[in-house]
C-alpha cells in the first residue's frame, strides 16, 4: 500500500456556516409542505433526546423526515441552492489548496451522505463519507443505515475508506479541520489538527484556523 497524505474536512460549521440538518428541514418543508405534518414529531424526538430518553441516531432521522418526499433532482437542488451558497470562502478556498498541493481531500460528516455527496462539485473533492440513510424504490427514506458516521464511526468510515482505495495515512503530513472536539478521534489521525471557528481557546495539540468570509 502507498503512504498518502490526507486533508480531512468536517463540513457542517466547518465548510459551512449553518448545521446542514436544520437547513435541511427548513428548505424541505418549504418545497415540500406536506413534511411539515411531521414538526410536532421532530420537536418531541428533541425533547426525548435532549432528557436522555432516545439516542441522537433516532432524533436526527425526524429532522431528515422531509427526504421521504424527494428524489435525486431534489437533493441535488438543496446542494445548489443553500449549501453551495452557505459555504465559507476561505474554507474552499482552504480545500482547493489542498488539493492542488497533491492531498487526497475527504470531507467527512455526520450528516447525510444523500445530499452532503454533491460537495464533489466543487471539483476539488475525492470523496465525501457522511451517515448513510436506507433507500427504497431508488429514493431515500429517513432511517439512519448502520452506525451514525460521528466521533469514533468517522475514524471507522476513513480507515475502511483508505484500505478500499489501497492507501495508509502518511500521518506526518496529513492535516484535518473541524469545528467540534467530538471530531477529536478523526483529528488525532493526523499530526496537523486544526480546531475551525472556536469561541474558546483550542486545546489537546490542536492549532486555531478562523474564516472570516
Amino acid at each position: 500500500m502507498t503512504r498518502t497524505k490526507l486533508a480531512l474536512f468536517d463540513i457542517d460549521k466547518t465548510i459551512t456556516k449553518h448545521d446542514s440538518m436544520l437547513l435541511f428541514l427548513k428548505y424541505g418543508i418549504a418545497t415540500r409542505p406536506r413534511a411539515a405534518v411531521h414538526l410536532t414529531s421532530v420537536l418531541w424526538n428533541l425533547l426525548l433526546y435532549k432528557t436522555g430518553r432516545i439516542p441522537a441516531d433516532k432524533a436526527k432521522e425526524a429532522f431528515f423526515c422531509a427526504i421521504n418526499y424527494m428524489d435525486e433532482a431534489d437533493l441535488e437542488a438543496f446542494y445548489d441552492k443553500i449549501l453551495a451558497n452557505d459555504v465559507y470562502e476561505e474554507a474552499v478556498e482552504e480545500i482547493r489548496r489542498k488539493y492542488t498541493e497533491g492531498y487526497h481531500v475527504l470531507l467527512v460528516s455526520a450528516s447525510p451522505h444523500a445530499y452532503m455527496k454533491y460537495f464533489k462539485k466543487l471539483g476539488c473533492v475525492h470523496e465525501v463519507i457522511g451517515t448513510q440513510l436506507e433507500k427504497s424504490n431508488d429514493r431515500y427514506t429517513s432511517r439512519i443505515v448502520g452506525v451514525n458516521c460521528k466521533a469514533n464511526e468517522k475514524v471507522v468510515r476513513i480507515r475502511q475508506y483508505a484500505s478500499e482505495q489501497r492507501f495508509t495515512i502518511d500521518y506526518e503530513s496529513s492535516c484535518a479541520y473541524s469545528d467540534c472536539l467530538s471530531d477529536l478521534p478523526m483529528l488525532q489521525l493526523v499530526k496537523h489538527r486544526y480546531v475551525v471557528n472556536r469561541a474558546s481557546e483550542p486545546a489537546h495539540g490542536l492549532e486555531e484556523r478562523r474564516w472570516n468570509r
